[in-house]
């Protein structure tokens, strides 16, 4: 089961960065570097600066895509979101170089699939 979830995943991925393009403004790794600011604790102001800058890079993929039929959440939040992108980016650090754009995208599909 979790191996067909993750070749459905990739497959996905593999579809969505190929219209991302080679040149995004921010890969895997840059993202990942701004949610670890929003996961700290204790935020200086450049921490805080790449949280807000996490939180809303996330909601804005949230807010371009919503409704097309990606992923189909209920009732979220920005910091659920922001929750499940963070985990997914730890969990995947293989396809960090891939567009942030593309990650999470792909998180958001593994956590709320939409029906078939």
């Amino acid at each position: 089961m979790k191996t067909s979830k993750l070749i459905l995943i990739v497959t996905m991925l593999m579809s969505i960065s190929a219209n991302a393009g080679l040149n995004a403004f921010i890969n895997g790794q840059k993202l990942h570097d701004k949610s670890a600011a929003y996961k700290s604790g204790d935020i200086d102001n450049a921490e805080l600066y790449d949280a807000g800058a996490y939180l809303y890079y996330v909601m804005g993929v949230v807010d371009a895509t919503m409704g097309a039929g990606i992923f189909c959440p209920l009732n979220i939040t920005s910091d659920q979101v922001a929750n499940v992108v963070s985990k997914y980016l730890n969990e995947h650090q293989e396809l960090w170089s891939k567009s942030a754009e593309s990650l999470v995208k792909a998180a958001l599909m593994n956590e709320w699939p939409c029906p078939k």
